[in-house]
């Protein structure tokens, strides 16, 4: 009996230590990544049924949802992120994030960021100028995707400050805001892009699920969770997403299957 008591204590003592050192070491604040809100049935979609559930649940859950540009002066003045803080983002600018995802953000008072292809403005499927500036009008940040949606390593300096200055200037003729937030198209980042990410005068920036090669907390390569197909219609694994702890469990199962 003596025995199992000991036993019973270490694993307790075992299970506290982990919570109280290990676990806040791997949380990092979930940014969730969305690109198309629409009945589509790919891996960068989620349909509006469960978009709004999703949103449902971070309202009635109380939680804090705020911009990509908030969470970026919290980590920069290094203050304390208040408890189940979530920011919401999206990429390309697609017309579907004006048509579906902000009525359903306006419906629960929810914030979000929308990084914008300012060159794509006004195409087939992609936001206009006008709608973009109604966003940036009724509490969506809008931040930066490049002018032309490019791949940025490997550009050559005049390449990344037209792609990367040139699409802060045109979103803030657009806006008539200052743009500071910004998101590689497909997470693609090396050192060079980031360089002229930080000369172009923006406070932060983003990749994609991937792991950053400039560390998990470089506030010019803050890595996000992706939310979309078939994953997206789990409540639970979007419980999971939110949590802080999706990116640390996922690098580990990584590692397990290499």
């Amino acid at each position: 009996m003596k025995k199992n008591f000991i036993i019973c204590f270490l694993l307790l003592a075992i299970i506290c230590i982990f919570i109280a050192v290990v676990l806040p070491s791997k949380y990092i604040l979930p940014v969730l990544m969305y690109h198309n809100i629409d009945e589509q049935k790919d891996i960068l979609s989620v349909s509006p049924k469960d978009f709004d559930r999703q949103m449902k649940f971070l309202k009635d859950n109380k939680y804090n949802v705020i911009k990509f540009g908030e969470a970026a002066d919290l980590l920069i003045n290094k203050k304390k992120i208040p408890p189940k803080t979530v920011v919401v983002t999206f990429d390309d600018g697609r017309e579907n994030n004006y048509t579906q995802a902000f009525l359903i953000l306006k419906k629960y008072n929810i914030a979000a960021t929308m990084f914008v292809i300012p060159g794509h403005s006004g195409l087939p499927g992609y936001m206009t100028g006008k709608q973009i500036r109604e966003l940036s009008d009724d509490n969506i940040e809008i931040g930066s995707h490049t002018l032309n949606d490019v791949w940025l390593p490997g550009c050559e300096d005049k390449k990344l400050d037209e792609e990367i200055l040139g699409s802060k200037i045109a979103l803030e003729q657009i806006t008539d805001k200052k743009i500071d937030v910004f998101c590689y198209p497909v997470g693609g980042v090396d050192s060079n892009a980031r360089s002229a990410v930080i000369r172009s005068g923006y406070k932060a920036a983003c990749i994609a699920s991937s792991p950053s090669n400039f560390g998990p907390r470089d506030i010019y390569s803050l890595r996000r969770v992706k939310v979309s197909g078939n994953k997206s219609k789990n409540i639970f694994a979007f419980w999971f997403y939110v949590s802080g702890y999706s990116n640390s469990v996922n690098d580990i199962k990584y590692i397990y299957k290499k």
